[in-house]
């Protein structure tokens, strides 16, 4: 027991070393909640796959095959090359129906390693141009970079999850089945009690938040002192302006909230310290 408390707060202390403040813009927000963890990754899958959709790349059920191909022996040079080198046809309109399990992930990284190839043959853009064109291509390359990672980060996760959360007899696996098979699931009586680790549960919600929205301002401040301040190409001064007003007065707010959980995080590890090694008074 003390070993797992001295890891979940290990595990919460890390958390703070880092403080990271986004400001997006974001068309036709719905406020709404981040759902259950296993409807979230369903939203990631429709969103990654949609924007990759889009672009005329569809994940086939020979994707799905090879991914899940790759899964089950992932070292294996021969699996890792048939996708890195998968080729797309006009003809493929994507029949393979996705889960949000680990092969649906694996197969959608792939995909948008081929759709960022197919934009590497564009002209590379310079830091300085302002050319509308090439800076719309750049952000189309980060954009599916960020998808690639975050597909291959949530593989890793629901691998995990699904250990953590095997589907009993009969049932279907909360983390790796269809959007209806999970709704179902998730909305069973009782229903299922999820922990997941603040670690996962973060990086879940970080993607599921920013989305595929272009970050404008984004600052991340080290606990040793460190601060790195990125803003995006191609604003105008007034947008600018206003964006950079608003990103200060966040950070400001954030800067507070983050002494204020350290503080926390300081009295749990000294409180759990007296209840678990009876030093108390």
């Amino acid at each position: 027991m003390a070993d797992d408390w001295e890891e979940r707060i290990k595990t919460i202390a890390g958390g703070l070393l880092t403080l990271e403040v986004n400001t997006i813009e974001k068309p036709n927000m719905s406020a709404s909640k981040m759902p259950d963890v296993p409807l979230a990754l369903h939203d990631l899958v429709g969103l990654y796959g949609g924007e990759l959709n889009s672009r005329g790349f569809f994940v086939t059920d020979a994707l799905l095959a090879a991914a899940s191909a790759r899964l089950a022996n992932p070292d294996n040079p021969a699996r890792i090359a048939a996708l890195d080198g998968w080729s797309f046809s006009p003809k493929d309109k994507g029949s393979a129906i996705l889960t949000n399990g680990p092969q649906t992930f694996e197969a959608l990284a792939w995909t948008a390693v081929a759709a960022r190839r197919q934009l590497d043959e564009m002209p590379s853009v310079a830091t300085a141009s302002t050319d509308p064109v090439l800076l719309a291509a750049a952000a189309d390359r980060a954009m599916l970079q960020r998808i690639t990672t975050n597909c291959r980060q949530l593989r890793q996760v629901t691998l995990l999850l699904k250990q953590q959360y095997p589907a009993p007899p009969g049932s279907v696996s909360l983390f790796d089945g269809t959007v209806e098979q999970v709704t179902g699931a998730m909305f069973q009586h009782p229903r299922p009690a999820l922990q997941i680790d603040t670690d996962v549960l973060m990086l879940i919600r970080k993607a599921w938040d920013i989305g595929l929205e272009t970050v404008l301002f984004q600052t991340a401040m080290q606990v040793d002192g460190d601060v790195l301040l990125r803003v995006a190409q191609g604003m105008d001064t007034a947008r600018r302006d206003f964006y950079s007003s608003l990103h200060r007065a966040t950070v400001e707010t954030s800067i507070r909230q983050w002494s204020s959980l350290f503080d926390l995080v300081g009295g749990l590890i000294t409180g759990v310290g007296k209840i678990l090694f009876q030093r108390g008074p």
